[in-house]
């Protein structure tokens, strides 16, 4: 007798900000390399030769899509990797130049992602001097801050592309032309990076056109494999690796490439850059609409520009509110959301990233993060708007029969 087993219900996943799955194009494009193509790229026998040939082709499809040169590209583990190797290695590589840890500095906001924080943290501790710089209550870099702080002792200056908790599109293209007109006018290279990890489905990404000097890219935030990532950096910023071995990646990230990740990695991100404009014009429709949904919500304010916004990221605060309880509560309705930065989640002291932005510590406390896909849908937006309506309301009608007791 056959069994049947009841379907499973669809859950609507409103979180891919902090991954995406693996595009039906990106695992064709990675199968003949799992199995069928497994030397060792270092070797000098045929089958490596061959592996070695499709990771540099790899390599060169990317640099013609980002404007750079195949030796401006870097295959990393991540964006966490590629955020450490940009940071570290451009200061370790001033400090072999004779520089003392205390004579270099990095500007950047108390806005961006774990990865970067915690590497200026561990900078810090060796004596670099690490300067913020302040956003407006959007979460925007005040450029005309910036300039002041830029000093003889700056040897670089980073930033996100798009924040990955506020969804804020930072001004690249107006920060790198400031940078460099400073750089000219007082005869000095400071260097900029940008952490782009949440750009590439949204927004262009070539070098040439933004004008940063070191970009980190994420292939698992643009539906590409996760554990493989991208540092972008020009023949004229000098790098001290992180890792040391057999010296691959032109000696700054030893370790065997694997060439399916390499592979998938480099399809997902010339698939993000070649549809952005349409996908994201479509998906900001979408946004736009659950923003006015959620604004019906009793309580709830949102965070971050609405103007300077990446097309997916809706990021909202009830105050007085239990917000992880509200994920859990989603999450029992079949929705996934978050609080904030998956790469944040642990502990319960809020975002750090809205409290800089707002200075407000109950929206901190309480904010809610929606990012949508390619696959959301409208019914997926009304869905979660009207679960997380009851939410508030039964919290509410929970309070105030405590109150009354």
């Amino acid at each position: 007798m056959e069994i049947s087993f009841p379907k499973k219900k669809k859950r609507i996943h409103l979180d891919y900000a902090s991954g995406t799955g693996v595009h039906t194009d990106v695992y064709k494009a990675m199968q003949p390399y799992i199995c069928g193509m497994w030397a060792n790229p270092s070797a000098l026998y045929a089958e490596g030769v061959a592996v070695r040939e499709v990771i540099e082709n790899s390599r060169e499809k990317l640099a013609r899509t980002l404007s750079v040169r195949p030796g401006d590209v870097t295959f990393t583990s991540g964006g966490t990797e590629a955020n450490n190797l940009a940071l570290i290695g451009v200061i370790e590589a001033t400090h072999r130049k004779g520089r003392a840890y205390t004579d270099m500095e990095i500007i950047a906001t108390r806005i961006e992602h774990p990865s970067i924080m915690e590497t200026l943290v561990f900078l810090a501790g060796r004596g670099v001097i690490i300067t913020y710089v302040p956003v407006d209550n959007e979460g925007l870099i005040d450029i005309q801050v910036l300039e002041t702080l830029l000093n003889t002792k700056t040897v670089l200056v980073t930033f996100a592309y798009v924040n990955s908790e506020i969804g804020v599109v930072q001004e690249v293209k107006k920060i790198t032309r400031m940078v460099r007109k400073w750089n000219e006018a007082h005869s000095e290279h400071v260097l900029m990076h940008t952490d782009a990890s949440q750009a590439p489905l949204w927004l262009p990404c070539a070098l040439d056109m933004l004008g940063v000097d070191m970009m980190t890219l994420d292939a698992g935030k643009c539906y590409g494999p996760k554990g493989v990532g991208v540092l972008i950096h020009r023949q004229w910023v000098e790098i001290v690796p992180a890792v040391f071995g057999g010296g691959q990646e032109a000696g700054l990230r030893s370790g065997t490439e694997s060439l399916p990740l390499i592979v998938g990695c480099v399809t997902a991100l010339l698939r993000a850059q070649e549809g952005w404009q349409s996908r994201s014009k479509a998906i900001t429709l979408l946004r736009d609409r659950f923003i006015n949904l959620l604004s019906l919500v009793p309580g709830t304010v949102l965070n971050g520009s609405t103007i300077h916004r990446v097309a997916n990221n809706v990021n909202i605060s009830i105050p007085g509110f239990d917000t992880e309880y509200a994920v859990i509560w989603l999450d029992a309705k079949g929705i996934a959301a978050s609080t904030k930065s998956a790469c944040g989640a642990q502990g319960s002291s809020g975002s750090y990233v809205v409290r800089e932005m707002t200075h407000d510590e109950a929206r901190a406390t309480a904010t809610l993060r929606f990012t949508l896909g390619e696959e959301t849908l409208e019914t997926d937006i009304t869905t979660a708007t009207k679960v997380l309506t009851s939410f508030v309301l039964s919290m509410r009608e929970e309070s105030e029969e405590a109150t009354s007791r």
